[in-house]
């Protein structure tokens, strides 16, 4: 199969997956204790209003019909009003997804720069200390909670130096890359650790194989064998697992931006949830998703490219 029919095929097969996910977004409001629009309205509300706000949540109707109605309109880029600031849900997702994907692609590229090198020094020393030691920092990083260490750099270095804003996002893009630094720094650091024991483990494979001791035997020097054949053959499985942690990452970062005040997508989430501002969670919640299977998608499209021993069919 070409690579071309490859990527094709893979957009057939989240054609399911996006349906059932449609659904569960619908549902989120059917599933709710109590009826919503009277949640939202208050004991007060008049019967009118209940009824009006239950014909524009699409509760009034049957499970079915009212699921169809909702995903052709997701499809026409309608998602509903939000309750609660009166506007298109579509708008607040456009408005606030550009700071998410900046601080998930700044997060993603932070600890992609840190574990790399780590994880290469840690495969040339196995066994030895500096393995030793990177596998505990590692585990260390592991058990330190998101929000602890974001208010940690916040209180013991942005706040004291000043180098750094605690909030916001500034503006054009050196501003958007100063505001995010620090709450990438923060997410990236809880991605780091299993990227790190994920590709040294990769990496171990990978130099122990046949095909780089014959790439040795043919005397090319190492920083080439490294660079040239082993670290592009190692990343491409650390891509996938990036892919595959990226639900958690998601999670990570509505803690980050709710800790830096960053107007992303988590911080709307926050907001909606607390509010019960319920077309706003069902499109935050379905354009997450779609997040989701977009990198996962793509990281199957890159680990192709990067290794083309990967089985097409």
């Amino acid at each position: 199969m070409s690579r071309f029919g490859f990527v094709g095929k893979r957009l057939l097969q989240t054609v399911p997956l996006l349906v059932v996910m449609l659904f569960v977004v619908y549902a989120l409001v059917r599933v709710a204790p109590g009826d919503p629009a009277q949640t939202l309205l208050g004991l007060h509300a008049t019967p009118a209003r209940v009824a009006h706000l239950d014909k524009e949540l699409g509760v009034d109707k049957p499970l079915l019909k009212g699921y169809l109605s909702y995903a052709w309109g997701a499809l026409h880029g309608d998602l509903g009003n939000s309750v609660k600031a009166q506007q298109p849900v579509a708008t607040i997702i456009s408005n606030r997804l550009g700071v998410s994907v900046w601080l998930l692609a700044g997060a993603m590229l932070l600890s992609l720069l840190g574990a790399i090198p780590l994880a290469l020094l840690a495969a040339l020393r196995q066994g030895r200390s500096a393995d030793h030691g990177i596998r505990m920092v590692s585990v260390l990083g592991l058990t330190i909670p998101t929000f602890w260490l974001g208010l940690v750099l916040v209180s013991f270095f942005a706040l004291p130096t000043g180098l750094f804003p605690v909030s916001g996002f500034g503006q054009g893009v050196v501003g958007h890359l100063h505001s995010i630094f620090l709450p990438a720094l923060t997410l990236a650091i809880g991605i780091a650790p299993i990227q790190i024991r994920a590709l040294r483990l990769s990496l171990i494979g990978v130099l122990d194989s046949d095909f780089i001791a014959t790439v040795r035997a043919m005397g090319l020097r190492e920083r080439r064998v490294l660079m040239r054949h082993v670290l592009p053959n190692a990343v491409s499985a650390s891509l996938t697992l990036l892919a595959a942690q990226l639900g958690v990452i998601l999670f990570g970062e509505v803690i980050v931006e709710n800790t830096f005040a960053l107007p992303g997508i988590g911080q709307a989430m926050v907001q909606a949830i607390i509010q019960r501002d319920y077309p706003v969670v069902q499109g935050l919640t379905l354009a997450a998703a779609l997040l989701v299977v977009g990198m996962n998608l793509l990281a199957d499209v890159l680990q192709v490219a990067l290794d083309p021993r990967v089985e097409l069919r």
